[in-house]
């Protein structure tokens, strides 16, 4: 792979410097790639609209072309555009989780980019396009994304098959000269992943365990 610059940009989280954030948010309308903190682990993202960005993040943390990214949302009312299910349980499910340690899995709607969808049914192999929708509990992530507006295609800014990042630091040691920004936030609360949710099947069914427990999702859902 060529080796490129990798910027670095430091936010405090605490309080974010909106004028940081949209340098970054400019990094991601001209097609490069981003890597900021989450309120789990550090995310390597790119717009979700543009194939040959999204492609990038594949190549650069060399992973499988055939599993799916999480889409990151700023508001819950991004998700209309993103799935036609309308229900009552993925309204208590999002006014519960979101923003939060949650990756719900919907249907996806036929015209979202096929790029950052799923084209089998995880269970059972069979065709039915399927996207993962979160909405990160920090204020960094948060912010970019809205500043940006538009879902950010993202996973975990490592290699793939390596432990999570939790800090730049970790961030660098894996992928320097490799992406086009860094947003140095501080350390991540830790390295645990969001809970993945199917909720296009019924029953439905945890994909990865996370943060998130089966009894807390229970509850919500009953």
């Amino acid at each position: 792979m060529r080796y490129i610059k990798t910027h670095i940009l430091k936010i405090d989280p605490g309080n974010p410097d909106l004028s940081e954030i949209g340098k970054a948010a400019n990094f991601l309308r001209k097609g490069k790639v981003v890597v900021f903190p989450t309120d789990t682990v550090y995310g390597i993202g790119a717009d979700a609209y543009n194939r040959d960005a999204v492609q990038r993040i594949f190549e650069i943390k060399e992973r499988d072309s055939g599993k799916p990214l999480q889409v990151l949302i700023a508001r819950k009312s991004e998700l209309r555009h993103i799935t036609s299910l309308r229900s009552d349980m993925l309204d208590r499910i999002v006014s519960r989780f979101m923003p939060g340690t949650l990756t719900l899995v919907l249907p996806a709607m036929e015209d979202f980019p096929k790029w950052v969808s799923s084209e089998r049914d995880y269970a059972s192999g069979l065709p039915r396009r399927t996207v993962g929708v979160r909405m990160p509990a920090n204020p960094i992530a948060l912010k970019l994304i809205e500043c940006f507006g538009a879902p950010v295609a993202a996973t975990s800014a490592n290699m793939s098959g390596y432990p999570d990042p939790r800090d730049a630091d970790e961030v660098l040691r894996y992928l320097d000269g490799r992406f086009d920004l860094l947003i140095d936030g501080g350390p991540t609360p830790d390295n645990v992943p969001s809970t993945v949710f199917d909720i296009s099947v019924n029953p439905p069914v945890i994909l990865r365990k996370g943060k998130i427990s089966e009894e807390e999702l229970k509850r919500a859902i009953e």
